[in-house]
């Protein structure tokens, strides 16, 4: 059987000389991987050209039940987005957005609404000429919510703690450690406000972008059960000092 889908290139690993295993989101079969024999050959169009996380791209693939890993025939550029490979911000962001997709996103089914937000996430990254130091806060909040677990930003004024167990707003001083006094909890209802349109408007220190981020990954560990250590994070936030 013969698959034809879009994707999104999360990571790249050499498998042969003339052979490598791309990891992917695709719009058809949610999380899969495939082999790319011959990336680097004519028939291929030399794919390794414009092949790095967060790569957009068509392909078609020889599916066969016998077969660990289904190899790719053909892969396309789908829309071009070398602002992601030349751009050493954005080229952080890319490989700091495709890490934690690649840990966060497991299931092999189709989601039209999470792979089209991934697209429009990719796409105005690329395009963005805004300063950047709070893009990859605004996507990891925007990305809760297609993981079922972005909390309401219509709360009470009375609710001054943030349970990030059970994903909610309270009044009442949770029982676990899991929470955010009301300090923290301020900072987060402001945060819920933030998108791609006004992520540059929100200034932070140093210090303050590291304690948020580092508290958005927490976060992100409690409801995911899967997400280890993020190796790209200490690099972006060199970038963003």
């Amino acid at each position: 059987m013969q698959l034809k889908t879009n994707a999104i290139v999360l990571k790249i690993q050499k498998f042969k000389d003339n052979a490598s295993i791309l990891h992917l989101y695709t719009l058809e079969t949610g999380r899969a991987s495939f082999l790319l024999y011959g990336a680097q050959s004519k028939k291929k169009g030399n794919a390794i050209a414009y092949l790095h996380p967060l790569s957009l791209v068509s392909l078609d693939v020889n599916i066969r039940n016998t077969r660990e890993l289904n190899i790719i025939t053909e892969i396309k550029q789908e829309e071009p987005t070398m602002e992601l490979l030349f751009n050493p911000i954005k080229s952080s962001l890319a490989f700091f957005i495709a890490e934690i997709l690649l840990q966060v996103l497991k299931t092999n089914e189709r989601d039209d609404t999470l792979f089209s937000f991934l697209h429009h996430s990719i796409s105005q990254l690329n395009h963005e000429s805004k300063s950047l130091g709070n893009f990859h806060i605004a996507f990891l909040l925007r990305l809760s919510r297609f993981l079922g677990f972005q909390p309401s930003i219509d709360t009470p004024y009375t609710n001054v703690y943030f349970d990030m167990k059970q994903a909610e707003f309270t009044s009442r001083q949770p029982e676990h450690q899991y929470f955010l006094r009301a300090n923290e909890t301020e900072k987060m209802k402001l945060l819920l406000r933030m998108n791609y349109r006004n992520f540059h408007l929100f200034r932070f220190t140093k210090t303050e972008r590291s304690e948020v981020i580092d508290r958005i990954l927490q976060y992100y560990r409690i409801h995911t059960q899967c997400m280890g250590d993020i190796k790209s994070l200490y690099v972006l936030k060199d970038i963003f000092e």
